[in-house]
């Protein structure tokens, strides 16, 4: 086994085994297993728990590598650096709505190499390596074909902890909506990036975002086909702005002519 085969086997897995901890306690949480880490910004046993599984599994296989996560942070020094989400999608998952999976990104010296994304509740795995495609439980996938912007269905997320004024973001938001076939704020950065990928979006807008949050999706949107720009590559607080070849420019078009210094 080669190394991005072994790279590609264990980031799989290591997004399974979170998916089983979130799976087991979806629907079960109550007020007292949540924490509110800062100002609208909250966590649970769960997130804590996905995470510490998928890092000792991780280390197991790698221990030269380093990782980053969520909950516990960590260093980024080595040429091989692992993101991980534990449960991307928190406050979905504490409320109940169902779109929240766990995201395991791999980069080399900077640049994604090996991603997987994991929704439990629908047992769905997507997967790229660099140069080898995009998959959606083993099957191919490969972003939208639509060309015209009336047609275009785009994903859209601003933080509630926003530093930007967030009339910025509801210029952008209102200039889209006029002219686009549809909308939609799911509320997880990693599921947007596959559901784009794999031609349900056809594109997307996400902001202030972290490393963990994309490293995994944009490798697998890009394998599919799509286009990324991210405002400060892989660190705290990019923007991602992502979609088809065709609704790519158009979206990013509409971002630039309202944020300075994109």
């Amino acid at each position: 086994m080669d190394k991005v085969e072994s790279f590609l086997k264990v980031a799989k897995e290591s997004a399974l085994i979170g998916g089983l901890i979130l799976k087991e306690h979806f629907g079960k949480l109550t007020q007292k297993d949540v924490q509110e880490k800062s100002e609208k910004d909250v966590v649970s046993f769960v997130d804590k728990s996905s995470e510490e599984r998928i890092r000792k599994y991780i280390k197991i296989n790698f221990p030269d590598h380093d990782v980053v996560g969520e909950e516990e942070g960590g260093t980024d020094n080595s040429d091989y650096v692992w993101y991980i989400d534990p449960l991307d999608g928190t406050k979905n998952y504490i409320a109940g709505f169902p779109i929240f999976g766990v995201s395991v990104g791999l980069t080399y010296r900077k640049e994604p190499i090996v991603g997987a994304v994991y929704m439990p509740l629908y047992d769905t795995l997507y997967w790229a390596y660099k140069g080898g495609g995009a998959y959606k439980n083993g099957k191919s996938i490969e972003v939208s074909k639509r060309v015209q912007v009336k047609s275009f269905f785009i994903a859209y997320g601003f933080p509630s902890r926003a530093k930007r004024n967030l009339d910025i973001y509801w210029n952008i938001f209102k200039e889209l909506f006029e002219k686009v076939g549809a909308m939609r704020r799911p509320g997880a950065a990693a599921i947007d990036l596959c559901f784009t990928a794999e031609g349900i979006f056809d594109g997307l807008i996400e902001f202030e975002l972290n490393p963990w949050d994309v490293c995994a999706g944009i490798l697998i949107l890009q394998e599919a086909g799509g286009k990324v720009h991210l405002t400060k590559d892989l660190t705290k607080g990019t923007d991602v702005i992502a979609g088809t070849p065709t609704a790519f420019p158009y979206i990013e078009n509409t971002v630039k002519s309202n944020l300075e210094g994109l």
